[in-house]
């Protein structure tokens, strides 16, 4: 009987083990989902997402027509897509008790999100936050902002570029090879990968970019005192 039990505690031992990477691997959450949402793994195969599903480094999450999700970090922050949005999570790397190796890299690939930031950005490295998008790349200072990228032949649209529009504190645009430092009521824009960011007048028929009402009154989760940004992608 007692050999039996070690062999059974070995056998508990041995699957925890190789569980643990791929619980280490989930990045995030869907919240709440109000549509069709899909993901495109790293190792190329397709599925539907629903609520309670998880994201992983390297996915390509799209939401389809009409659609919205939201997903919730590990690290406390959330990120809300708008229909017809896709990202793609390209590093995640979140551990409490190390916030020197905080790291979250994403990127807008089309469309339009909404994301409340957590932990990772506000301690350690602050530059450990970082959104790519087609022609530049958006940095955080603790800050509330609204971002859009325009893609180029879109009727009733402004210039094609990403547009950022500041709502509180800093963010940084950076291309071709510079930097742009916003504040609080400008509008930064970048209309290609080769040219420097401007400040420009607030387009006004840049889209509407408000989440549902139902996804926007979830509260940020809160780690170690910590407390979520908005930043309105």
């Amino acid at each position: 009987m007692q050999k039996l039990t070690r062999i059974g505690g070995f056998k508990a031992t041995l699957a925890a083990a190789l569980l643990a990477p791929l619980l280490a691997w989930a990045q995030g959450t869907v919240q709440h989902l109000s549509g069709t949402l899909h993901v495109q793994r790293a190792d190329g195969s397709v599925r539907l997402l629903s609520e309670k599903s998880q994201v992983l480094q390297g996915d390509v999450v799209s939401t389809e027509r009409d659609s919205y999700a939201q997903i919730k970090l590990t690290d406390g922050g959330q990120i809300t897509l708008r229909p017809n949005t896709q990202i793609r999570i390209e590093g995640y790397q979140f551990s409490e008790r190390e916030p020197e190796k905080d790291n979250f890299v994403f990127a807008l690939l089309k469309g339009g999100m909404r994301a409340v930031t957590g932990l990772v950005g506000k301690r350690g490295n602050r530059d450990a936050y970082k959104l790519r998008t087609a022609t530049a790349t958006v940095g955080i200072r603790g800050t509330d902002f609204n971002a859009i990228e325009v893609l180029p032949n879109t009727p009733g649209q402004p210039a094609p570029g990403v547009y950022v529009v500041v709502s509180d504190g800093l963010v940084v645009l950076t291309s071709g090879g510079q930097e742009l430092l916003g504040a609080a009521g400008q509008t930064m824009y970048s209309s290609s990968p080769n040219l420097p960011p401007v400040i420009v007048p607030p387009p006004p028929n840049l889209p509407d970019i408000r989440p549902p009402q139902s996804f926007s009154s979830s509260n940020p989760t809160t780690i170690n005192g910590g407390t979520g940004n908005t930043c309105a992608i």
